[in-house]
């Protein structure tokens, strides 16, 4: 077979071009620390790449959204501790404010002292958190969870029941934010006696009125009360009866003055509907808590202490009241304060064992990925010195090849 000088110098070429790319390669590869440059080096190896790649960026954000998590929950302690410890000294407050010695003046410096703490309290209540968004408000970031209403003269919830809640592992969610709906708006206030069952509207009003006097009389057992009212003969007649039949008032054997004695027996005051047609007529009377929250009974004990006269008896009884359930308020929301921050701590250690999970698997993954993806540079630099020995030779075997002629020997 006939080889021309043309096809010499081609293949030559061709080789030397090749042999160009593989030093090149190699040396970008050194450069780099990389095996696979591009998916056609290997393309199962950049597939695991592109796969394991996308393993340690999920992995980085849950580690981002543990710290988030974090932070938050933390935040949250501290303001629940905050609180509490205002809590406390309110119950202080309290029982001074309740031992009867105090003058009008040192009450009133006590109310003062309230106010500053609701005030403290207020703004802990409306904490932010690193995102500028309040951390009691539920869904509502944006707003503050509480805000005082002038119409109602009283603190009131504007955020929601949302708890927020975050990814921090492949399976695992955890709530990252508390709703001030669950933290404080869980504390039931006095109850109240409200009519349950009216239907001719023969009762108008009903309170409580010797509270000590109607825990004695009437049981929780007892109720709701039923009441049988009969106008047909004024004055009227008022018998009635506890939820199993049970008669606990009847003044049919001395109707003068009913709803005087109905309050000297069973503590309990109420209003008659003077329009009601001549009749018997029947009602229920049961008992209600109405939810309230820390910052309403702080108002409300600020109240008394500075408004109320205990050298008037209803008055006094009035504040012996207040304080009774100012006391009662505050140790559920301490025991709630518990429960939340028991609740923090369990959550702290979860995002603790996950970070710990998260962090082995990233190495693990990392590991994986450095297999497939990170270069040899013992294999590499041997083969760099190899392929550059051969390039050497390709380029002095053809600086001879390319002035061998035949006109050279003519």
């Amino acid at each position: 077979m006939r080889i021309s000088t043309a096809q010499v110098f081609l293949s030559n070429l061709d080789n030397l071009s090749r042999t160009n790319n593989d030093l090149f390669k190699t040396q970008q590869q050194l450069s780099t620390g990389k095996q696979v440059l591009q998916p056609s080096d290997d393309p199962l190896a950049a597939a695991q790449i592109i796969k394991l790649k996308k393993e340690v960026a999920l992995n980085d954000q849950f580690q981002g959204n543990i710290d988030v998590s974090r932070r938050r929950l933390e935040l949250e302690g501290i303001a629940l501790e905050q609180i509490n410890n205002i809590n406390i000294r309110l119950r202080e407050i309290s029982i001074q404010a309740g031992n009867g010695v105090l003058s009008a003046a040192d009450r009133d410096s006590l109310a003062t002292e309230v106010d500053e703490m609701t005030q403290q309290m207020l703004g802990l209540m409306n904490t932010k958190d690193a995102q500028g968004e309040y951390l009691f408000a539920g869904y509502q970031g944006d707003e503050p969870a509480y805000a005082y209403d002038e119409a109602q003269k009283q603190y009131l919830y504007q955020g929601d029941s949302g708890q927020r809640f975050i990814q921090i592992g492949p399976d695992n969610r955890i709530a990252s934010t508390d709703s001030g709906q669950k933290l404080f708006e869980q504390i039931e206030g006095l109850e109240q006696a409200v009519v349950s069952n009216n239907p001719d509207g023969v009762l108008t009003g009903v309170s409580i009125s010797d509270r000590a006097l109607f825990e004695e009389a009437v049981g929780e057992a007892d109720l709701p009360l039923s009441f049988a009212v009969d106008n047909t003969v004024p004055p009227e007649t008022i018998v009635v009866t506890n939820r199993d039949g049970d008669e606990l008032f009847n003044n049919t054997a001395d109707p003068s003055d009913p709803t005087n004695q109905l309050e000297d027996v069973l503590g309990l005051s109420i209003s008659l509907n003077t329009s009601t047609p001549a009749g018997s007529y029947t009602a229920e009377v049961d008992l209600r808590a109405e939810k309230t929250n820390p910052l309403n009974v702080a108002l409300k004990l600020s109240d008394g202490l500075r408004n109320l006269d205990l050298s008037d008896p209803e008055q006094k009884k009035e504040f012996d009241s207040l304080i009774a359930g100012t006391l009662d308020t505050l140790t559920q929301a301490e025991e709630s304060n518990i429960r939340a921050r028991t609740s923090l701590g369990a959550r702290i250690n979860a995002l603790d064992q996950q970070e710990s999970v998260n962090t082995d698997y990233q190495l693990y993954t990392k590991q994986a990925l450095s297999s497939f993806e990170d270069l040899d540079y013992a294999d590499a630099i041997s083969r760099f010195a190899l392929q550059k020995t051969v390039l050497e030779a390709a380029y002095q075997s053809f600086s001879q090849i390319k002035d061998l002629s035949l006109f050279k020997y003519i």
